[in-house]
């Protein structure tokens, strides 16, 4: 690793600083103040992208401008390493720090990530922190929180373990990165109270299309009634009509027979037995009348109830169609609680087990 421009290592290039790491132990030994503890914070910070506490306020992770005489500092960290796959790794991240009138204003650039493959070939990477803090990540294998709590633990928080039950809880919860398995089963369970919720009003709302359906079939056997009987009603008016036929034949007979009565009473010498005669005549023309207006009386009556029997038939065709309409939405309603149905089971399928297991 190589230092440059970091607490009281210089900017200059002459005052870089090379520091070699050995296998399998290292140890940093020295009085207080030569720069123990920046080695490790110089450490985190090219692999996790985490300053030291407080070191964001007044720039003081970085060279003093006003030691070095300048208005601008610029510092860099280096470091060489083999990741997770054997590869050879450098990564450097590169910061400024400038003098203003009151303070000192922190600034980070961007970084780079250099690999070597066995063939000696170089493919570099530039990029903002979040992402070389993913790739430090991956070439690693360890996670943040446990280069930050675990193994570049500053000393200012090295009693973390002793700390409170809630805090600690939470620490765990960052290392070993329980949270997000709580927020996964969370979500399921307020999925599943959803769906729950969701079939309970399909099943409310089935059970009221069934009884809309059975009111549907008990409809269409009247309908089916009425129309048998509309039928016989027709036949009936059609046998009346039929038999009206041959009165108003016979009526108009008569009415042509007194006529040529009329033009032969004044040649019958016998005035009582024409008036005989005509009264029979008329009596007998009278039940004709009579039987006349009963059948047309009959008639308007089969009439007027073809027209009831009609006005029933559109209605209960209309209830029909709407009944249709409600039979239809009735089996999309079951083709989605089947899928519904299905999606739980393959969600419990997957998270029951798992969660069986976490509890175990």
């Amino acid at each position: 690793m190589s230092v440059q421009g970091i607490r009281s290592f210089g900017p200059d290039d002459k005052e870089k600083q090379i520091i070699q790491f050995f296998t399998p132990l290292t140890l940093i030994l020295g009085p207080n103040g030569t720069g123990k503890t920046t080695v490790i914070e110089a450490l985190k910070y090219i692999t996790t992208g985490v300053m030291p506490p407080g070191a964001t306020k007044g720039g003081a992770f970085v060279h003093d401008p006003k030691f070095a005489n300048e208005r601008e500092v610029k510092a860099q960290i280096r470091l060489q390493f083999h990741d997770v796959s054997g590869q050879m790794t450098i990564v450097q991240r590169s910061m400024t720090a400038t003098q203003k009138l009151k303070q000192v204003s922190l600034k980070t650039l961007d970084g780079c990530i250099t690999r070597r493959n066995a063939a000696g070939e170089k493919k570099s990477i530039s990029s903002k922190c979040a992402e070389i803090d993913k790739e430090m990540i991956s070439a690693l294998g360890v996670s943040k929180p446990v280069l930050e709590n675990v193994i570049f633990c500053h000393q200012e928080e090295a009693n973390w373990p002793l700390s409170e039950g809630k805090q600690l809880k939470d620490k765990f919860d960052d290392i070993f990165a329980s949270t997000r398995y709580v927020k996964a089963l969370e979500t399921i369970r307020k999925l599943k109270m959803t769906q729950d919720a969701t079939v309970k009003e399909y099943r409310i709302e089935t059970s009221y299309l069934k009884q809309h359906k059975d009111k549907a079939t008990q409809l269409e056997g009247d309908l089916n009634e009425i129309q048998s009987k509309l039928i016989s009603s027709k036949g009936s008016v059609d046998t009346i009509v039929s038999k009206l036929d041959p009165i108003e034949n016979k009526l108009s007979q008569i009415g042509a027979k007194s006529d040529d009565i009329y033009r032969l009473q004044n040649n019958i010498s016998s005035v009582e037995e024409l008036k005989r005669v005509l009264a029979e005549f008329q009596n007998k023309v009278q039940e004709r009348e009579d039987t006349l207006s009963q059948f047309k009386q009959q008639s308007r009556e089969l009439e007027r109830e073809c027209e009831q029997l009609n006005r029933k038939k559109s209605e209960l065709l209309l209830q029909v169609g709407k009944l249709e309409q409600e039979a239809q939405v009735l089996v999309d309603v079951k083709s989605q609680m089947k899928n519904t149905e299905v999606l739980l089971k393959m969600s419990e399928t997957n998270w029951k087990p798992w969660l069986q297991k976490e509890r175990t």
